[in-house]
């Protein structure tokens, strides 16, 4: 045997030894490969029968040389538990009968979100590397891909730009007859790229746009199903597009991008007014428009390309918006809120005559919407439920006032359709952790609130002092 032969056999050793000190070992038994999907994009997928999800947040200031050692991490790792008719199981203790670890890096931290296609899964992660002068570069944000069981753990891509100014996502799209891709889509601070995975393979990166990019709007594929019942990746050309502004000392500029055919076209090219793209949704691109000193909220049709004839929603900024989707039993409109309250329109009637104030004195963050009910946070941090389709707005609590957890807008609660999602707090002497928690929206416990239980395992020294029982 030749040393190299021998180095590698070395070397394969050491990683199956260390893999299996780590605890870390793939699951066999796995959901097929055009198992339903819900909930893309979040702290928490399903896919089949298998419930994927963060287990629990880690902050990025408190992250260390060997707190994101592949194999070593716990709390904020993927998890996954498998559910029995439909339902999570719980042992007497309220623990998880069935938990396996898929990827033992941090994933739940500031920007930590994951997707799942077909047998892969895609997550961002702190970098784990460091600098010419020794430090961490734990700002810096990996894109990784790995197996459905955790194995073939892959980096994409590594950002130039600091974690805050960064943003993932990851959609399926027919792009033939009988063909589909997966493209990664990452706006690493002012330059925006793809990469297309073809039947699992890496085709490459694309640069949308090297440099100026300001905002952007994408499809946000959260379910997949494989009947073409919801999101089959067989969408129009519409949501096939990236949008992106960019912006310049004498010119903004609104362009789009056709993952699938790569064709650019310029929609708007203003040195007038500027854009900042706030969503892409019911085939309208949903914007800020900012000119003369006065802002408004407005949405243009992209069915006929960028149409001149824009739909003014909201006046003046506002510091969150929540488009809701034109479909189901309730057509909806678009939520805004600002200091002086959280204010909504439907869809078609005018903004200035017709909006209507859900809360005058509560800037509510809005975390999603199920037909006509708005889940929020308001400021005392409780989850509350308010029905659109009842006149006085009233806000009824979906969480007993106890339940307590990371609280700092809309992007620690995550929803599946079914599973609300969030991290709840556990103290261990003067430490406050947090890990994940499931409120089941078809179990309701006593006094009308929904069944809340802590999902996941603890990182040793985490566990609660006096745990018996998981309320």
């Amino acid at each position: 045997m030749s040393f190299k032969q021998i180095l590698t056999v070395m070397i394969l050793a050491v990683v199956a030894i260390t893999m299996t000190a780590c605890g870390f070992s793939a699951p066999k038994d796995n959901p097929t490969t055009d198992a339903s999907i819900y909930g893309n994009g979040g702290m928490e997928v399903r896919k089949g029968d298998y419930v994927y999800f963060v287990n629990g947040f880690y902050a990025i200031e408190d992250v260390a040389e060997d707190s994101n050692k592949y194999g070593d991490v716990v709390r904020g790792g993927i998890y996954r538990t498998k559910l029995v008719d439909g339902v999570i199981q719980l042992d007497d203790k309220g623990m998880l009968k069935d938990c396996d670890v898929i990827v033992p890096k941090i994933v739940g931290y500031e920007i930590g979100n994951f997707y799942i296609y077909d047998d892969y899964i895609y997550y961002a992660t702190p970098n784990n590397e460091k600098d010419k002068y020794g430090e961490l570069k734990k700002n810096l944000v990996d894109i990784y891909r790995c197996d459905i069981d955790g194995k073939h753990n892959t980096r994409i891509y590594t950002t130039t730009s600091e974690y805050s100014s960064v943003e993932f996502n990851v959609v399926k799209l027919k792009t033939g007859d009988k063909s589909y891709s997966t493209f990664v889509l990452i706006k690493d601070g002012a330059k925006l790229v793809s990469y297309e995975f073809e039947n699992g393979k890496n085709r490459g990166e694309t640069v949308i746009c090297e440099e100026n990019v300001s905002s952007v709007a994408w499809l946000e594929q959260t379910n997949y199903i494989s009947d073409g019942t919801i999101d089959s990746g067989d969408v129009s050309d519409v949501n096939k597009c990236v949008y992106f502004t960019e912006t310049k000392t004498s010119s903004s500029k609104l362009s789009s991008y056709n993952l699938v055919s790569g064709e650019k076209k310029v929609l708007v090219d203003d040195n007038i007014s500027t854009y900042t793209l706030k969503g892409l949704k019911n085939d309208n691109l949903y914007y800020e428009k900012a000119s003369n000193g006065n802002t408004v909220f407005a949405s243009n049709s992209l069915v006929n390309g960028f149409v001149s004839s824009e739909s003014v929603i909201f006046y003046n900024s506002y510091t969150d918006y929540y488009i809701m989707e034109s479909e189901g039993n309730y057509e909806g409109g678009v939520l805004a809120t600002n200091d002086s309250g959280t204010y909504f329109v439907k869809y078609g009637e005018n903004g200035v005559d017709n909006r209507q104030i859900i809360s005058s004195d509560i800037g509510y963050d809005i975390l999603f919407v199920n037909g006509s009910k708005v889940y929020a946070r308001n400021d005392s941090i409780q989850i509350v439920v308010i029905d659109l389709q009842d006149s006085s707005f009233t806000a009824n609590n979906v969480l007993s006032d106890d339940a307590s957890g990371k609280y700092d807008g809309a992007k620690y609660v995550d929803f599946d359709g079914r599973f609300i999602v969030y991290y709840g707090d556990v103290t261990v002497g003067d430490t406050t952790y947090y890990y994940t928690h499931f409120v089941d929206t078809t179990q309701m416990g006593e006094n009308d609130l929904y069944v809340d239980n802590f999902i996941g395992q603890y990182a040793d020294g985490e566990e609660p002092e006096d745990e018996e029982t998981n309320e």
